[in-house]
């Protein structure tokens, strides 16, 4: 894998924006084209999220050359999918300004609240995804931040596929709750295996 570092986040931000301005080219500008760019960077967001999200699991349970790079670049990774996230967020606040109805008053307090916070999480795991934070905080601090702020937003995109696929079609999203689910089961068998792992170290 020759990309590495800062270049995988420019790359995938530059293929976002670039495949939303083919897009809108296409589309238009209008309540329905943007939908489908709210629909498509959730998407890619929940993709980069996931690569970052088990990554470490994923390694120890396959090791290989893609998972080794993966691992090495989950900070970049993880870089790429705030990029995502953020555009997605934009492209939100860009449906409620220039067509706010119906898709403001088809929002609750709770969901605007629930993904607020999820967006705190997005930017604060973002700006301290560094050395000097890392240095900053105390590694303690940094992981809590770095777990509490993961769960969250995999929480977030199950809720978010639950109603998706209750809302249809069922046979599109129901694929992507079930990924989305399977994505903790990696987590928390990588986890296992770890400690499965140390404590055979421990004892030999």
């Amino acid at each position: 894998m020759k990309l590495q570092g800062s270049a995988i986040t420019t790359s995938v931000v530059v293929l976002v924006l670039a495949f939303l301005a083919i897009h809108f080219a296409v589309s238009g500008w209008s309540a329905a084209s943007i939908t489908s760019g709210i629909d498509a960077t959730g998407r890619s967001s929940l993709i980069l999220f996931s690569i970052a999200f088990i990554a470490s699991s994923v390694h120890r349970l396959w090791r290989s050359p893609l998972t080794t790079w993966t691992l090495q670049n989950r900070r970049w990774i993880g870089l790429s999918f705030a990029g995502s996230h953020f555009i997605h967020l934009a492209l939100i606040l860009a449906i409620s300004i220039g067509f706010p109805e119906p898709f403001l008053s088809e929002q609750s307090m709770g969901k605007w609240l629930f993904g607020g916070l999820g967006y705190a999480f997005v930017l604060l795991m973002a700006v301290t995804s560094t050395n000097a934070a890392q240095r900053w905080m105390g590694m303690k601090s940094w992981k809590r931040l770095h777990l509490v702020g993961s769960y969250w937003l995999w929480a977030q995109f199950v809720l978010t596929y639950v109603q998706h696929t209750k809302e249809g079609p069922k046979g599109f999203y129901l694929p992507f709750l079930v990924f989305t689910l399977l994505l903790l089961v990696i987590r928390l068998v990588g986890h296992r295996a770890q400690k499965t792992s140390l404590a055979g170290t421990a004892l030999s």
